[in-house]
């Protein structure tokens, strides 16, 4: 588990999880890190951290059996996700930042044993793909989202479609958690947390063998917090674990103090800073308790003022945040929702690794003392051998600038001036199919900073302003109907490919999943199970006698198949002095007169 193959793309992935013979359209554009605002506040008098934001976006189309209804065979858009990819030089978040789906997946018809859930797999797989890619040696990866409930994110008008089946809020929290629970299980169990004593004692038996290092395998925890919520009854959302005697892979807690950079810091520095996330909302409102909000220190992303200690008034440990986020209108309108986090923690490095900075000031001032002190030994080298030979020193002249000579703009021909071209532009939507004159432009693949394979970069590469303008032409459409959703499918793969610059820019993936359609069972007709009552089972005596009644050709059901009516007189029970006593179930009727 601690060497996860990375070589498998992410065709080939999804092809495993996607129902067979069944092709699937995937439509997948990115943007190169840039620098954004940091996630986490810095204490004070620190500054923020150095943050690198990396946005990707997936988008999955059919074309339908029966098509559309106009007589065309068009594709139809069915699933979008949108994922943001936070790295520092400690740290790697990845947020799920939407996720949405039209419901026209039903238009193929495929059975329930045949289908299963292949937006769940689509979802899965592209979130566990990138985790695995993006995951750098001795640095931790966290796998961050906010489950709530909404009708559309993505997909404009899309819940006027019948088919589209929208979770209840607790719904969509147990629907993320069983799509994250295949990443936790791919990575080993973390360790239990031992007393001082024990590990002290395990430290001088590993002294003890000759100082051998244990190696250790990469670790995965899934988390989950529901703001009002007792941890018993959080944990009623997460999958159990898969046998009585492991241990959990999913706790009712959150691990801000594990990721954060400072874990000692106040909590406004212990809590990220998502987009459009409840948690960030409250931030903001509980900074505005801080003293000098509106001044410079503030004014940049991440900065805390330098009369504060960043504590709040009202707010003064992680517990009594939570606390007051079950109030909050996002968790407090009749509705649920769902922080979940996944951590991959990597194996403890045997050397200790290196702080890699960059050149501080006076590694560089050294530099330039040793090159200063080398230059002046070379010279003086160069005059001793220039005297011993007879011949004055040498003196060092001042190169003179060159002076380009003014062109005559008055008299004479007019001369050719060539426009001068930006050697830089902000415009870097490419085509990343290979290597291109624009890949110049963009950072190296790997920093201390970030990493990003060039496998996976999407098909096109965005600028932040195209990637936001073809984010804007997605939320301008309309997929009420299959009509309209096919006109919105085809308008924004165009404009896109305009934007990026190319025809065509989308790959087909065919499953090989198998389906688990009984013998005999149509996989393609859902199944339907109806109870109508119950039967309850016969009592031996009774078969026996059934059977021996059909032996002598009478067909007389048994004693325990046969409903005796009670006799009257059993009813009425004993006589009273002769007279006849009616049972308390039977009605006296009136005499006639």
């Amino acid at each position: 588990m601690a060497d996860i193959p990375t070589s498998t793309s992410l065709q080939d992935l999804l092809a495993e999880e996607l129902p067979k013979d069944v092709p699937f359209t995937f439509y997948h554009y990115s943007t190169p890190p840039t620098k954004s605002p940091t996630l986490y506040s810095a204490p004070p008098h620190l500054k923020p951290e150095r943050t690198f934001c990396e946005s990707q976006f997936l988008a999955v189309s059919i074309i339908p059996k029966n098509g559309t209804g106009s007589g065309k065979t068009e594709e139809l858009l069915v699933l979008a996700i949108e994922v943001l990819i936070y790295t520092t030089k400690h740290l790697t978040t990845i947020f799920v930042s939407k996720a949405d789906s039209t419901g026209y997946l039903a238009k193929l018809d495929l059975g329930r044993s045949q289908a299963g859930s292949p937006l769940k797999a689509i979802c899965g797989t592209f979130v566990s793909w990138l985790a695995r890619e993006r995951q750098r040696q001795g640095k931790k990866l966290v796998v961050s989202l906010f489950a709530r409930a909404q009708d559309q994110y993505l997909f404009p008008a899309s819940i006027e479609n019948k088919d589209k089946h929208v979770l209840d809020d607790r719904g969509l929290v147990k629907w993320w958690c069983k799509v994250l629970d295949p990443l936790v299980q791919e990575y080993a169990i973390e360790a239990e947390k031992k007393s001082f004593t024990v590990q002290l004692a395990g430290s001088e038996a590993s002294g003890a063998s000759n100082g051998a290092l244990i190696k250790t395998a990469c670790t995965a925890k899934g988390h989950l917090v529901i703001p009002g919520f007792d941890p018993y009854d959080i944990l009623r959302y997460v999958p159990p674990p898969s046998s009585p005697t492991e241990s959990r892979r999913w706790v009712a807690s959150h691990p801000l103090l594990e990721i954060a950079p400072h874990p000692g810091a106040p909590p406004r520095c212990l809590v990220p800073h998502f987009p459009d996330d409840p948690k960030s909302r409250y931030l903001d409102e509980l900074d505005e308790e801080l003293p000098d909000r509106g001044s410079d220190a503030m004014t940049q992303e991440g900065g805390t003022p330098s009369r504060s200690n960043g504590q709040w008034k009202s707010i003064k440990s992680l517990d009594q945040f939570w606390e007051m986020m079950a109030f909050r209108q996002e968790c407090s309108s009749g509705r649920i929702v769902g922080f979940i986090w996944v951590v991959i923690k990597p194996p403890p490095l045997s050397i200790p690794e290196e702080d890699e900075t960059e050149p501080s000031q006076s590694q560089s001032q050294s530099q330039s003392q040793s090159q200063s002190q080398s230059f002046s030994q070379n010279e003086s080298q160069e005059s001793a051998t220039t005297t011993a030979l007879g011949s004055p020193p040498r003196r060092r002249l001042k190169q003179k600038k060159s002076r380009r000579r003014k062109v005559n703009t008055e008299t004479g021909p007019i001369p050719l001036i060539i426009p001068r071209i930006k050697s830089t532009t902000s415009n870097l939507s490419i085509a990343s199919n290979g290597p291109t004159s624009a890949s110049s432009k963009l950072p190296a693949e790997s920093t201390i900073y970030f990493t990003w394979p060039f496998h996976t970069r999407g098909r096109l590469l965005f600028s932040a302003r195209d990637y936001n303008r073809a984010h804007e032409i997605l939320l301008q459409q309309n997929f009420a109907t299959p009509a309209a959703t096919a006109r919105s499918t085809k308008r924004w793969k165009d404009e896109v490919s305009v934007l990026g610059g190319v025809d065509n820019w989308s790959w087909t993936v065919v499953g090989k999943k198998e389906g688990r359609a009984a013998s005999g069972v149509d996989a393609t007709r859902p199944l339907v199970t109806t109870v109508i009552g119950v039967r309850k089972k016969r009592k031996p005596d009774t078969v026996e006698a059934s059977q021996e009644n059909a032996d002598e050709g009478v067909k007389v059901l048994g004693d325990g198949l046969v409903r005796k009516k009670a006799k009257m007189e059993d009813a009425a029970g004993p006589a009273n002095n002769g007279a006849n006593t009616l049972p308390a179930g039977l009605v006296r009727k009136k005499p006639k007169t």
